[in-house]
């Protein structure tokens, strides 16, 4: 009598058991499969010094961005991704006077200097998850553009105007920088969670590239964080 009792538990434990696991896959497992995803992304990149000709260099600091986008999980393995992100930071250089005859106080030569550096940038991704299941390490990798404001001088004057709510219509002259657009790539590894069907988390670093000029391709180490929602 126990026996058959025991039989018939254990048969009903087991049978809870599966139910309960079948749930938990499908509540975590399936969770990306044909999910788009929107996304917040702050990143840390690392301080890095730029060369150029004749002794030019860049020192630019440590500097933290925001960046936000959109993603489409084909299945548990394959996310397509497209992101925006910018910084603005300070940094410090060093320029080159050369031929300097409007100003003969000012000496050729290197000369120190601190600006504000400034770059936002549009890029593509196509990101690899390992595993199916809802933690799951992953890799990476993007293409896009990014537009590049030096906070220098181009020594050019334009006048700006706008309405402003105290004085009315305003207009005031402005000093043009220097600025660019460069390709940019990279690649990157790093960790996904799936907290649920429409929570997620991903932390990771990348290695970026950027061609300023076709001698001078600099590479800066990014950590980013991600989190997500899936719908």
């Amino acid at each position: 009598m126990y026996n058959k009792i025991n039989t018939r538990l254990a048969k009903l434990s087991f049978a809870l058991f599966t139910v309960i696991s079948t749930n938990t896959q499908a509540a975590f497992y399936d969770s990306r499969v044909e999910k788009w995803e929107f996304f917040l992304a702050p990143m840390v990149t690392n301080s890095k010094v730029l060369q150029f000709e004749n002794g030019a260099e860049a020192d630019i600091n440590k500097r933290s961005s925001l960046g936000f986008g959109f993603g489409y999980n084909i299945d548990d393995h394959i996310e397509l991704t497209a992101l925006f992100s910018s910084s603005n930071s300070n940094y410090s250089g060093t320029r080159i006077i050369d031929n300097n005859p409007e100003d003969p106080a000012i000496p050729n030569g290197p000369q120190k200097f601190t600006s504000n550096l400034y770059t936002s940038k549009l890029e593509f991704g196509f990101t690899y998850n390992l595993l199916s299941s809802a933690l799951t390490p992953y890799i990476s990798a993007n293409i896009g553009s990014t537009y590049i404001d030096s906070g220098i001088p181009t020594g050019n004057i334009v006048t700006g105007c706008w309405w402003d709510p105290w004085w009315g219509y305003v207009c005031t002259p402005t000093a043009q920088t220097y600025t660019a657009t460069r390709f940019n790539y990279g690649a990157g590894i790093g960790l996904r969670y799936d907290f649920s069907r429409k929570l997620y988390m991903k932390g990771g670093v990348a290695k970026n590239y950027i061609d300023l000029d076709s001698s001078n391709t600099p590479d800066f180490t990014t950590y980013q964080f991600i989190f997500g929602f899936m719908f």
